[in-house]
């Protein structure tokens, strides 16, 4: 959950800042880390890790974070909830990279992100049992971190093997899952995008247990599929199976199309005459309130690079609680997480 855009934003999420000078190197609260490697011990040192556990969460996905000089670390430390991961399918394993030329064997999904989350997930549960867990943030411990996996291979295959790598996170219950009834939150999200097949998402539920899922297109939300001759809808895209609806911002329709200028006679009749039609008011909607009403988590892309354009973008969208906004530059990040927003805690 997010509150309103607030003023009075401070964290430790600073503490990252480039090194222009070594094009591998870090620094994180002016110590220097070379090569970039995320099984560094220098990264998992008590004093560096804790610079991630105090950072205030703030509602950005980090695009693209394996081009990060330490892949997620630098997105965690810089209060990210949500990270991205694009992945190919080699034959058994799922190697990290934009396109095939990008990819190398030690640049792994498990090596860059699962076995670290579950170490850090891990650690910050050592001392909790039964249904009370804790997440990454000391200062959210209740917010759970979303890695989504930007599929780029033969969609079902890689699908397949995504599911088998998650096996020790499932096993261990560190995975938000639907119960057949309801979404559980856990300390980490699973969203599967790209190649992904939605019947791939939809045929892993055994009825009480579902962990990965779908990155909805927010700009196709309404759909044929959807269903409202019940009291209570069943639509295509809901919270058993989706958790993000995303889209570029270029695509948004941030208020109903009643509001989109003038409308004629005929535009105007129609919405007198179906005033009491759900699936009429719906269509007619912002993606704002198509995605509430359907349990997801928005998430606008492709943000505008003019600062001034930008920056009051930002404010307008958090102050109208959209879930995530795309970000590939974390000190613009950093900056914000000064007095623009916060994660409800």
């Amino acid at each position: 959950m997010l509150k309103e855009a607030k003023k009075s934003w401070s964290g430790t999420s600073q503490n990252y800042r480039s090194h222009s000078g070594s094009g591998n190197s870090v620094y994180l609260n002016d110590c220097l880390y070379t090569g970039g490697m995320w099984n560094s011990l220098e990264v998992w040192d008590e004093e560096h890790q804790s610079l991630v556990k105090n950072a205030l969460p703030v509602p950005v996905h980090s695009h693209n974070n394996y081009w990060r000089r330490i892949p997620l670390w630098e997105a965690l430390g810089s209060g990210c909830i949500s990270v991205e991961a694009d992945v190919h399918l080699k034959g058994s394993d799922l190697l990290v990279g934009h396109n095939s030329r990008s990819l190398s064997r030690d640049r792994n999904l498990r090596a860059m992100y699962l076995d670290p989350l579950q170490r850090i997930i891990a650690a910050q549960n050592q001392n909790i049992t039964g249904e009370s867990w804790k997440g990454v943030f000391n200062r959210a411990p209740r917010q759970t971190i979303v890695l989504l996996i930007d599929v780029k291979t033969s969609g079902p295959e890689t699908f397949a093997e995504l599911d088998a790598q998650l096996r020790p996170l499932r096993d261990l219950d560190f995975l938000t899952y639907w119960n057949g009834t309801a979404r559980v939150t856990r300390p980490l999200t699973i969203v599967a995008s790209g190649n992904t097949p939605f019947t791939s998402i939809l045929a892993m539920m055994n009825t009480s247990h579902r962990d990965i899922f779908f990155d909805a297109k927010l700009e196709s939300l309404v759909s044929v599929g959807d269903d409202w001759s019940q009291d209570v809808p069943n639509l295509k895209y809901n919270a058993s199976n989706s958790y993000y609806a995303s889209t570029r911002l270029a695509s948004a329709r941030l208020e109903p199309y009643s509001k989109y200028g003038p409308t004629g006679p005929e535009q105007e009749a129609a919405i007198l005459a179906n005033g009491d039609n759900q699936q009429f008011m719906d269509a007619m909607d912002s993606q704002l309130n198509q995605a509430r009403c359907r349990g997801l988590v928005t998430r606008y892309w492709d943000m505008p690079k003019q600062k001034n354009v930008e920056d009051k973008l930002w404010l307008w969208l958090l102050d109208h609680d959209v879930g995530v906004l795309n970000m590939d530059d974390l000190g613009v990040v950093r900056d914000r997480a000064r007095g623009w927003s916060r994660v409800e805690r």
